[in-house]
């Protein structure tokens, strides 16, 4: 004998399936990492964001900081890390392109060899924000936002120079970059004049702690004589402290950087490094993408913005912390 379905079980079917298709559609939009909310709009943007490398702390703030002011907005962000290979970053950058992002957010591993990526998002209409450091041609950055890397090389000597009466200096550089360049410039023409000063070496250490650290252990056991090392990051200050350290010098080399990274400041407190310059990364991320929109609305913008810096020293270190960046 057949059964009968009754018309309350004919409803319940109907509930049933209707609450599982329902479901099916939530669980194949969460896979696809779609945003529901948003699921229907066609005024989603996507922004990319490809620096130089994600094993600076730096870095990683200002992409913290970008990322949620865009998703606070409700877009999406891509983000690529290139490890300091400039290839890599060619490549990456040319595959957010074809995944159509809207706005590239740039701090090129080298400020030359990123040029063809650039032009060819231009082409497709990205709009480029040039990130911390610039690239070869500025005016292909819809917008650049970056600190006053000049400045911050300058306060560093000014300072060594209140410090001690002369001084034999080893440079750490970064020559692919438009931002160490700057440093390493600001800070020898501090010293431009002042004979006392003399810089003995520069070596390239890529702003890495990991590169840095052989460089001045190489240094020290090849008997090159230098009681100062000016690094253009903190990374690779920090790095050069360690090998100093290590070969018993942490008395008779001073060490000087820039970023205002924690862990720089902290070796400021305890007297075991001289300065930094601090940089700002929260507001370089929150300035980016402020443009960024701007753009994006055809609003007035400002082409290029100069972030603040201020020197870290023993006289000031507590006023900035040291448990956290500016």
């Amino acid at each position: 004998m057949k059964r009968k379905i009754s018309k309350y079980g004919v409803i319940a079917i109907v509930i049933y399936m209707c609450v599982f298709c329902i479901l099916s559609c939530l669980v194949y939009y969460m896979d696809k990492k779609y945003d529901v909310s948003r699921m229907g709009t066609e005024d989603v943007k996507k922004f990319g964001i490809s620096f130089m490398t994600m094993n600076n702390p730096f870095f990683a703030v200002i992409s913290d900081s970008i990322k949620a002011a865009v998703e606070a907005n409700g877009d999406v962000v891509i983000v690529r890390d290139p490890a300091l290979d400039s290839e890599k970053q060619d490549r990456q950058i040319r595959d957010m392109l074809d995944e159509g992002i809207d706005v590239l957010f740039v701090n090129p591993v080298d400020f030359e060899a990123v040029m063809p990526a650039i032009k060819e998002a231009k082409s497709k209409g990205v709009i480029v924000i040039s990130v911390d450091s610039e690239i070869y041609d500025e005016d292909l950055a819809d917008c650049v936002v970056v600190s006053d890397n000049y400045l911050a090389g300058k306060q560093c000597a000014e300072y060594l120079m209140t410090q001690k009466d002369s001084a034999e200096i080893l440079v750490l550089e970064h020559n692919k970059t438009k931002s160490a360049i700057d440093r390493v410039n600001g800070f020898m023409d501090a010293l431009d004049g002042h004979d006392e000063y003399t810089i003995v070496g520069v070596e390239n250490a890529e702003g890495q702690l990991e590169i840095s650290m052989p460089i001045i252990r190489d240094v020290l056991e090849d008997g090159k004589e230098f009681d100062t090392v000016f690094a253009i990051n903190d990374l690779s200050a920090l790095g050069a402290l360690a090998a100093i350290k290590d070969h018993g010098r942490i008395d008779s080399i001073d060490v000087l950087g820039v970023d205002g990274a924690p862990e720089a400041k902290a070796m400021i407190k305890e007297g075991l490094m001289m300065a930094t310059t601090a940089q700002y990364p929260t507001q370089i991320g929150d300035y980016a993408v402020e443009q960024a929109y701007k753009v994006l609305r055809n609003e007035p913008y400002d082409k290029k913005i100069l972030v603040n810096v201020e020197l870290v020293s023993k006289d000031n270190v507590d006023e900035f912390g040291t448990g956290s960046w500016q």
